[in-house]
């Protein structure tokens, strides 16, 4: 299989347009979409999408992976791709009528171009910060990720929490961190996973009150907090932190793991009652 490099157009197609988005779904990836076992996604997911598509609801993944791997996982068991895609919490891409996944080329590429800025003046002090703590804490076990200098792999999530106040400290106004479960990645703190998604509701003409966003990591708070009125939710293995946060800011956290309970809950709290 030939994956799409950043920035290409996806293979394969969305479902093909079925009038004006009225709702959007907004889905991380793993953890929350994607199961530990089993398919990437279950077709239990592709049979509620297309069950509320003639509502008007839409939907997309909004994750930290690259392209390339996410489309790994997604294209082999996916009848229908989705109707929007955001990777490494900045890129996005976006369905056209007949279904065609397309690059938002402007967007993108100033994203490449100030995290490669970003790079070329961070790293050297990253990479010295992240000697020291291996000389320190020579218990814990990380790695940096062969495709990203910025990015840090832990072996678990409780590592990566560990890590976390040590590598905190290196945060400004302008850097920040994404993370996600035992993954991390110092970004440019002018994209994240919310405004990624602000840029599809700006481009689809919706409001706050038309999103469902779900997710279970602390990457995911970025898109909670900026759409005030969401039906904002994680599932029953988020991440502590997360769902404390939920908890505080009148989100939801699911009894359940994946994303078909809480889909439905929201669809008949506000799609079917509009």
């Amino acid at each position: 299989m030939n994956l799409p490099t950043e920035g290409s157009i996806v293979p394969g197609k969305a479902a093909p347009g079925g009038g004006l988005c009225r709702w959007l779904v907004s889905l991380d990836f793993d953890g929350t979409l994607r199961q530990e076992n089993g398919p990437a996604i279950p077709g239990e997911f592709f049979e509620k999408m297309e069950e509320l598509r003639p509502y008007g609801v839409r939907w997309g993944i909004n994750t930290g992976r690259t392209l390339p791997y996410l489309s790994s996982e997604l294209l082999p068991c996916s009848p229908v791709l989705p109707d929007f895609i955001c990777t490494c919490e900045r890129y996005i891409y976006m369905a056209d009528e007949a279904g065609t996944l397309h690059p938002a080329t402007e967007h993108n590429c100033e994203c490449e171009r100030i995290n490669q800025q970003l790079r070329q003046a961070f790293q050297p002090t990253l990479h010295r910060t992240l000697g020291a703590i291996r000389h320190t804490y020579p218990e814990l076990q990380w790695e940096i990720a062969a495709t990203d200098p910025l990015s840090v792999e832990a072996e678990d999530s409780e590592t990566m929490d560990s890590l976390m106040p040590l590598l905190t400290p290196l945060t400004t106004a302008a850097i920040t961190i994404q993370r996600a479960g035992r993954y991390l990645r110092f970004a440019d703190a002018r994209f994240n996973k919310g405004t990624a998604l602000a840029y599809i509701c700006r481009e689809l003409g919706l409001h706050p009150e038309q999103l469902f966003i779900m997710g279970d990591g602390h990457n995911d708070i970025d898109a909670f907090s900026l759409f005030d009125g969401a039906y904002c939710v994680a599932p029953a293995n988020a991440h502590p932190e997360v769902a404390a946060w939920l908890h505080t800011n009148g989100g939801r956290v699911s009894p359940y793991t994946g994303v078909i309970h809480a889909l439905q809950e929201w669809f008949y709290e506000r799609v079917y009652r509009a």
